[in-house]
């Protein structure tokens, strides 16, 4: 009969998840449904919790890094043009501008493109900033601009006159 228990635990557990995979809630809920109704007359052997401990720990790790690395991927989106896709279950709607900044939200990565709110995995498309050109352009306008060493030879002879 506990069995049954443990089984009908375990599987509300595991089929409770929003997502199609465990998270570490998961895996902690389902470690304590494991202890709370596990024989007291044949209990886990320590090995047994210690290496669900210490995989529990590096599933805790790879999350953890995961979330960093999007992190640290959308960062590098600032002031690019994206293209995302969001749908709805119905219609598919597409937005284009440039991420102006990065947001998280819970698990997610929110990037803000023209305004819009948009997941880091609803990007499709990615492409350097018209930006990046104007800021080049002007920086080439000015380096035009600077005068050469005949130009400022030229001007100090015509206000000293060639002295």
């Amino acid at each position: 009969m506990e069995v049954n228990n443990v089984t009908q635990s375990s599987s509300t557990i595991l089929t409770s998840s929003t997502n199609k995979t465990l998270g570490k809630q998961d895996f902690l809920n389902l470690l304590v449904t494991q202890l709370r109704y596990q024989d007291p007359l044949k209990p886990m052997e320590d090995k047994e919790f210690v290496a669900q401990l210490a995989q529990f720990s590096s599933l805790e790790q790879m999350q953890n890094l995961n979330q960093n690395m999007q992190l640290l991927r959308s960062q590098t989106l600032i002031g690019k043009n994206v293209t995302a896709s969001i749908s709805d279950g119905t219609t598919t709607k597409q937005i284009q501008g440039t991420v102006d900044s990065v947001r998280i939200e819970g698990e997610n990565v929110l990037l803000n493109v023209n305004g819009s709110e948009v997941k880091l995995t609803d990007i499709t498309n990615i492409n350097q900033s018209s930006d990046s050109n104007t800021i080049i352009n002007k920086l080439n306008e000015i380096y035009e601009k600077i005068p050469t060493k005949q130009d400022l030879t030229e001007i100090f002879n015509n206000l000293f006159g060639g002295k």
